[in-house]
C-alpha cells in the first residue's frame, strides 16, 4: 500500500497538470475528480478524513483574520506622530 501512494500522487499531479494546460472540460473535471477522491477517503477512513479539512480550514481562516487585521501593527509610527494623534484625540 505504502508503495502505490507515490504513484497515486504521480496521477494526481498529471492530473492537475492536464487541468492547467487544459480547457474548461479538464478544469472541471478535475474539480470533480477531487471532491470523488475526498468522498472516497471519507469512505475508506472515515471521521478522521472529513474532520482534519475541517480543522485545516478553521485554522487557515484564523490566520487569514489575523494577517488581515494586524495591518497597523506593520506600519511604522514615529513618537511626534504618535503625539500628534493624541492632542487631536484628546487621550
Amino acid at each position: 500500500m505504502a508503495l502505490a501512494i507515490p504513484a497515486y500522487l504521480a496521477i494526481i499531479g498529471f492530473l492537475g497538470w492536464c487541468a492547467w494546460r487544459g480547457g474548461e472540460t479538464e478544469k472541471m473535471m478535475f474539480v470533480v475528480n477531487l471532491g470523488l477522491l475526498w468522498i472516497s477517503a471519507i469512505w475508506l477512513f472515515g471521521y478522521p478524513a472529513l474532520i482534519v479539512p475541517a480543522v485545516v480550514a478553521a485554522a487557515s481562516y484564523l490566520l487569514f483574520l489575523v494577517i488581515l487585521t494586524s495591518s497597523d501593527l506593520k506600519v511604522p509610527v514615529s513618537v511626534a506622530q504618535r503625539a500628534d494623534n493624541d492632542e487631536h484625540t484628546g487621550f
